[in-house]
């Protein structure tokens, strides 16, 4: 998947030029003139870097950069200052309003390549768990129950897990249904093996033919299984055995994993034992990812040496 570079410039000039460069590149690029169509853009298409001209009519780029990092769903999106104005000074008001970098027009196209590429590989290490407030070595290991709404985008933050999981050189198994949303959008990405919803074979398909390292699971999703049993009494049963079981067989640091959960197709009492089981626990809707359950004793990072042995 291409990755997704917001311009904000209200100079189209500007703007048509470095867009030129970009998608010569191979990038995604979508552009904004002003710091409010900038702010909506950006909550709209979550863009995986924003560079942000300073000057502008309206909302500056400082005031347009404390907003986005100061909103859940902007604020992991590096943000690069892309302005005339290269004194100590506006480096240091580009710093207090959260900026990554700076970065001074007029400008070589190969200079301007070499920043985007930069932060889009910085932004890929942790690209998931930066939204839990974690480095990837504390993300490792983890179990997470993330409850969707499934009216929302809610491939983004897999999406996102997938992005770092390859960065960092781990098998990625996606086990899904044939026609999800998941497996319509990281089809096609060579890194990722799927496996098809069916918890007889879920196990061996993941421990069996793996090769040694680290694995990032994601299961789409515990609902979708219980709706799969006909017998309704037997489903809400058999979703939370095959999740106690599945902790039980995939425990240990070499397997972080992602479980889906629709939380509205499900009790209070049901969802109430899914949520006992996970240690990590997160949302996902219109606003974002939300933390809801971060406990240390998902930090396996101390165990990392162990699994490269």
């Amino acid at each position: 998947m291409l990755s997704k570079i917001l311009i904000v410039d209200d100079e189209p000039d500007i703007v048509n030029l470095v867009r030129v460069i970009l998608e010569r590149e191979g990038y995604d690029v979508v552009s904004a003139s002003n710091g409010d169509e900038a702010l909506a853009v950006a909550e709209s298409e979550i863009p995986d870097l924003i560079l942000l001209d300073l000057v502008m009519p309206g909302k500056s780029g400082l005031e347009v950069c404390k907003i986005l990092k100061s909103t859940p769903r902007t604020r992991n999106v590096p943000v690069v200052m892309f302005t005339a104005l290269g004194r100590d000074v506006d480096k240091k008001l580009s710093s207090l309003a959260g900026a990554d970098a700076h970065f001074t027009k007029p400008f070589v196209p190969a200079g301007l390549s070499n920043e985007v590429n930069h932060w889009l590989v910085q932004a890929k290490t942790s690209k998931f768990s930066a939204q839990l407030g974690l480095d990837h070595y504390r993300l490792r290991g983890r179990k997470i129950l993330l409850e969707v709404d499934p009216r929302s985008a809610y491939e983004r933050p897999i999406q996102d897990f997938v992005t770092e999981a390859i960065f960092h050189k781990e098998t990625v198994i996606v086990i899904t249904q044939k026609s999800s949303t998941i497996r319509q959008t990281l089809e096609g990405n060579e890194n990722v093996r799927f496996a098809d919803l069916d918890p007889y074979m879920v196990f061996s398909v993941i421990l069996n033919g793996t090769p040694d390292g680290p694995i990032s699971l994601v299961f789409d999703s515990l609902t979708d299984l219980a709706l799969l049993q006909k017998n309704t009494e037997y489903a809400n049963r058999a979703g939370y055995k095959f999740a106690h079981n599945a902790l039980q067989v995939l425990n240990g640091p070499r397997i972080t994993a992602v479980f889906l959960l629709n939380p509205g197709a499900h009790e209070p009492q049901e969802l109430a034992s899914y949520r006992g089981l996970f240690n990590t626990q997160a949302t996902y809707n219109a606003r974002g990812l939300k933390v809801v359950k971060l406990s240390e004793n998902g930090n396996t990072s101390h165990l990392y040496a162990s699994i490269q042995s």
